[in-house]
């Protein structure tokens, strides 16, 4: 089976997805169908971007990601680990992630982060590879199928704002949960990464 998510599957799993779940397709029908895929780059620097983003709004991630990316040329692994910690504080990382980043960057040059053989596998092989790795939870790895490696039944259960917008959606009294909000999700399968772009875009 297919698993690449690309606008022609998009528009597949968002028929799908109207098909099965009413509440989602209220959504889609309020945006007039216009879902936006979830891109980040791939390889060391789509991880590097995700650890970035963790625990921030997008807008900080974006600026702090960027800041990295003007004082990191090449953005390369090598590049990384040769870069002062004073260029990381002055772009607004945190010392626990700039410890994250760094293993993250050896493990890349070491090949033990292998970007190609990453693509022979499945989603539960990538999860469980990737969070082998200091900084690299469940939600990076799954962010990672979903914005870099384009994986259409990503799904980052953990994810604050898909847990918001489950409990908006379902008229529920508390935040879901993550195994919580894995139960829901079920139903949405092969399509998870395209429920959490629609659930996203309840927020723009």
């Amino acid at each position: 089976m297919n698993q690449e998510l690309n606008i022609n599957s998009l528009k597949e799993g968002v028929q799908y997805l109207c098909e099965k779940d009413p509440h989602l397709r209220k959504i889609v029908k309020k945006r007039q169908g216009q879902i936006n895929l979830f891109k980040r780059p791939s390889g060391f620097n789509g991880l590097i971007n995700l650890i970035v983003e963790q625990q921030l709004s997008v807008a900080s991630a974006k600026a702090i990601f960027g800041r990295l990316k003007k004082s990191i040329a090449p953005f390369s692994a090598k590049q990384f680990l040769q870069t002062e910690i004073e260029v990381f504080r002055a772009a607004g990382l945190s010392y626990q992630k700039i410890n994250y980043c760094t293993g993250i960057a050896e493990a890349c040059l070491s090949k033990k982060i292998d970007f190609s053989s990453l693509e022979q596998m499945s989603n539960e092989e990538i999860v469980n590879e990737l969070t082998k790795f200091k900084g690299i939870g469940e939600w990076t790895a799954q962010c990672y199928l979903l914005g870099c490696m384009s994986r259409k039944d990503a799904w980052p259960s953990s994810d604050l704002g898909l847990q918001v917008a489950i409990q908006r959606l379902k008229g529920l009294r508390t935040r879901p949960q993550k195994l919580t909000t894995e139960e829901i999700a079920k139903p949405w399968k092969p399509f998870r990464s395209v429920a959490a772009l629609i659930l996203w875009s309840s927020y723009d």
